[in-house]
């Protein structure tokens, strides 16, 4: 007997109704694919209670509202949404996962619901869609952008949390031994951004990997050409202690208005302590000046002016004070949502003037009681992040990743296994092919009796089924060493190419990650070895953006001093930086995040094994069996039972006819009436490799 539930309610199912499910745990024709269980389409018929189960879909008329937090059932069933399903055969489970409907025919007043059932993994890209990870909220970690969270972040990596690694992005450092601040941006760990993913989609995962030390040392660093934040203030500065500006002098000169707070500079620079901001942002903006001064003067027969200078030209002028007596006079200027156009380079300064107008020199001075500027743009922009900001994290993640390309270039990195728990509701396990198969030959499932001999047995040899070539591939950036390399080598950095050397295959078969590598470099005279990130134009570095990284961290000791600087102020001097790079230690590596070891490196090793690789470490064991002259794709038919599929575990190795066997896929097992279904099964060459 069949039932099928979704979200714990029975269906009315047809007697004659076939549920042919297919299994799935790999594909060997496409090696890089992760498979889920699913099912061919499935005929409910149009009974009261399925009717209402699906919200009576089949009346155009009717307009359910729908709650996201409830059931997707009754009043509440959204069809282009998942629903929890549970099919059981003789109240054995059979099937956990999602059931959609396809399609509803109405033939004769008679109703059907055409439906499809996929699995947890399926399910779950389906919850993702196409969410990106900058969706994700990262917001717990806003923080203050100075010297002393940069160096704190070095001492706990431990797969949460920001990290600040010492990045060259280009015009970061003149010497390459000191660097400025902005050589620091905030990073996160992949750890994180799985658990943040998983926990957004409403799904729960074991992953023993992402416990090790090695992948909470994972992260994923700031991309963007400049490092900014989303804003609608450019400039936000002031001064509320008061100061006297200008007093009695013989040749009394223009002098600019000073602050003393820079509460935001964005993509402004100051010139010091004088007054004149300088936009440094790259888009042109219309923006909107608004100032505010509380000025004190004490003179007699003096004029003072107050004007706003744009490249040395008066753009706004407040007007002229005209002192005929030497009284103390306290009074405000402003002016309000003046705009402005402001374009790269662009220097602002507001200027005070003193002119004697006759009667001799007096006693005269300008106090400065209170001054506040701000140059706010219309919509957000991004303006530059700078010491003393609070930076929205959120801001500085890689924008247009998709939740679902992060989660399959993992996998693919670390040739995952990622299939559903059978007995907890959405719920995924992930393991390594290295570390997914039980070889304790005591969980060696026989089912050599199960072979329906009366049906032919295909042993299809694997050279059939495979290329010649395995490129494993990061995506190709155009930073300056990605780009020297590639011309050079005519490959990627972190690239690996696997020959299988079946003579009879040409084909070359891709598996590409969304990630590019990332060379490092050392430079002359210097102990420190970072990952280096910038264009060369005519030998002269250049900020850039570039493509997604991902990079091991770790807090690199015993070097020689050197600064961290804001401009030329030193904000901490050290022996010890955050590192990221592809190798775990630039000074005795143990292992790789990349696929190949590369042909050349950009700085001298002094010892280690370069050698432990992604491919050598999580694909050569899968490499090896599936190209092995002696492996081969065995398809057959077998008579399953329920509790062969209750208890379907695909990490157990199977045991026909003298030999081993991994289970690749049970195709068409019909859930209502078993009978025999096609199996795949690639033979098991060596259990360690």
């Amino acid at each position: 007997m069949t039932e099928i539930y979704i979200e714990g309610q029975k269906l009315d199912i047809s007697k004659e109704e076939a549920s042919l499910l297919t299994y799935a745990i790999d594909d060997i024709k496409d090696f890089s694919s992760r498979n889920t269980t699913f099912s061919k389409t499935i005929v409910l018929p149009g009974t009261a209670n399925n009717n209402k189960l699906f919200g009576s879909i089949f009346d155009v008329k009717i307009q359910n509202p729908y709650t996201p937090a409830n059931d997707n059932v009754g009043t509440n069933f959204n069809a282009s949404v998942g629903a929890s399903c549970l099919i059981f055969q003789d109240r054995l489970q059979v099937f956990k996962g999602t059931l959609r409907v396809l399609e509803v025919i109405i033939d004769n007043g008679q109703i059907e619901y055409e439906v499809s059932v996929f699995g947890e993994l399926g399910g779950l890209v389906a919850a993702l869609g196409n969410n990106m990870i900058d969706e994700l909220d990262f917001s717990a970690y806003d923080h203050v952008y100075n010297a002393a969270n940069v160096t704190g972040s070095w001492e706990n990596i431990n797969g949460s949390g920001y990290y600040y690694p010492l990045i060259d992005y280009g015009e970061v450092s003149t010497d390459k031994i000191d660097y400025d601040i902005k050589a620091f941006r905030p990073a996160f760990y992949v750890r994180e951004y799985i658990e943040k993913i998983f926990a957004q989609a409403d799904y729960s995962y074991s992953f023993p990997l992402a416990d090790t030390q090695r992948f909470k040392n994972l992260i994923i660093p700031n991309n963007q050409k400049r490092f900014e934040k989303r804003t609608s203030v450019l400039l936000y500065v002031y001064t509320t202690s008061g100061y006297r500006l200008i007093e009695k002098t013989v040749t009394p000169p223009p002098k600019n208005i000073t602050y003393d707070t820079t509460a935001v500079l964005g993509s402004f620079t100051a010139s010091g302590s004088n007054g004149i901001f300088t936009y440094t942002g790259s888009d042109t903006l219309q923006t909107f000046f608004n100032i505010e001064h509380s000025i004190r003067l004490l003179g007699q027969f003096f004029t003072f002016s107050f004007k706003l200078l744009k490249n040395g030209s008066v753009i706004y002028d407040f007007g002229d004070v005209y002192r005929s007596s030497e009284d103390e006079v306290t009074f405000g200027l402003q002016v309000s949502d003046l705009p402005v156009q402001v374009a790269n380079g662009d220097i602002f300064r507001i200027e005070v003037d003193v002119n004697n107008t006759g009667g001799g020199l007096g006693t005269y001075y300008v106090d400065i009681l209170e001054s506040i500027w701000t140059i706010n743009s219309p919509n957000d922009v991004y303006a530059d992040i700078n010491v003393g900001d609070t930076i929205t994290v959120n801001d500085t993640i890689p924008k247009n990743i998709s939740q679902v390309d992060f989660l399959r270039s993992v996998v693919k990195l670390f040739n995952l296994y990622i299939y559903e728990d059978r007995l907890y509701p959405k719920k995924i396990l992930i393991a390594p092919y290295v570390d997914y198969y039980d070889l304790n030959p005591s969980g060696v499932v026989d089912w050599t009796y199960k072979v329906d001999r009366s049906k032919p047995i295909r042993l299809k040899p694997m050279s059939e089924l495979n290329s010649r070539f395995y490129n494993f591939k990061f995506k190709q950036d155009s930073d300056y060493y990605n780009d020297l390399y590639r011309k050079t080598y005519n490959e990627n950095y972190g690239d690996y190419v696997y020959d299988s050397l079946y003579e009879m295959a040409n084909e070359k078969t891709e598996l590409e990650i969304i990630f590019s590598g990332t060379p490092l470099v050392g430079y002359s005279g210097v102990d420190k070895i970072v990952s280096a990130i910038y264009k060369l134009n005519n030998s002269v570095e250049e900020k850039t953006a570039f493509n997604i990284r991902i990079l091991q961290a770790k807090k690199i000791t015993g070097v020689t001093s050197w600064d961290i600087l804001n401009g030329v102020s030193i904000l901490h001097t050290g022996t010890t930086y955050g590192y990221a790079g592809h190798y775990d230690d630039p000074d005795a590596p143990a292992n790789d995040i990349h696929f190949g070891v590369p042909n050349e490196l950009y700085f001298t090793l002094a010892t280690g094994a370069i050698n432990v690789t992604q491919f050598n470490v999580y694909w050569s064991p899968y490499m090896a069996e599936i190209t092995d002259k002696d492996s081969k794709l065995m398809s057959c038919y077998m008579k399953l039972n329920n509790a062969d599929v209750f208890g379907l575990d695909f990490s157990k190795l199977i045991y026909v006819d003298g030999s081993y066997w991994r289970l690749n896929k049970i195709e068409d097992w019909n859930a209502t009436e078993p009978d025999v279904c096609k199996v795949e099964l690639l033979k098991v060459i060596n259990t360690i490799y």
